[in-house]
């Protein structure tokens, strides 16, 4: 097993401007763009931080935000499926929630790198095409290819796992359950990766300490 190669600081800064660079229609746009266009069609900006602290709390990559610093930022918004305009009281109460969707987005130096699109009654098979199409920016995606047994190269890292990967190679997208896909971008997903196995290899010398 290769030693896992410790990312410097400086590194990690190249890395992390690379991200802002557009590489489609969705991920790496700007977040005025972004909600420009998802907010003239049924879209909608959480509020209440109570309601915005649930949401960001259901998001698998959560954990994960400590590695980029101050350079990300999260919000969520709720797009009904039928294009009508919420109010915020609809939004915020359970029981008269309208079916659509919550929209996770993770901007990193303002600019998407992981949109979290999930389904207020499941999503369907259709849906989920739908999806990865509109995000396909001329592209196609393709499931990821597994390496042979006698092998030695090691896959290429990812701390969220993926389904499928965009033929340009620059995005990935994870379905989580029934509900959910998560679309983002490669190099977000190996740079955190790598911040991840760098910081387990520095805390296993003391984890140990004393046996």
């Amino acid at each position: 097993m290769k030693t896992p190669k410790l990312i410097t600081p400086l590194t990690f800064l190249i890395i992390t401007l690379g991200l802002v660079q557009p590489v489609s229609a969705r991920i790496g746009e700007s977040r005025a763009e972004l909600e420009g266009r998802l907010l003239r069609s049924g879209g909608i900006v959480y509020r209440s931080e109570d309601v915005r602290a649930l949401r960001r709390n259901a998001g698998p990559y959560l954990s994960y935000l400590q590695y980029l610093g101050g350079a990300a930022e999260v919000r969520v918004y709720f797009k009904t499926d039928n294009g009508r305009q919420p109010t915020q009281s609809e939004i915020e109460d359970s029981k008269t929630r309208p079916p659509g969707w919550d929209v996770h987005v993770v901007y990193v130096n303002g600019k998407s790198a992981l949109e979290l699109y999930e389904r207020s009654k499941g999503m369907s098979q259709y849906e989920s095409n739908a999806l990865l199409g509109l995000l396909s920016d001329g592209a196609y995606w393709k499931k990821p290819e597994k390496p042979a047994p006698d092998d030695e190269e090691e896959p290429p890292p990812s701390i969220f796992g993926f389904d499928f990967v965009r033929s340009d190679e620059t995005v990935r997208a994870k379905r989580l359950g029934g509900s959910k896909l998560m679309v983002f971008s490669r190099e977000l997903d190996e740079l955190i990766a790598r911040q991840h196995t760098n910081s387990l290899v520095e805390k296993a010398p003391a984890s140990v300490f004393g046996f």
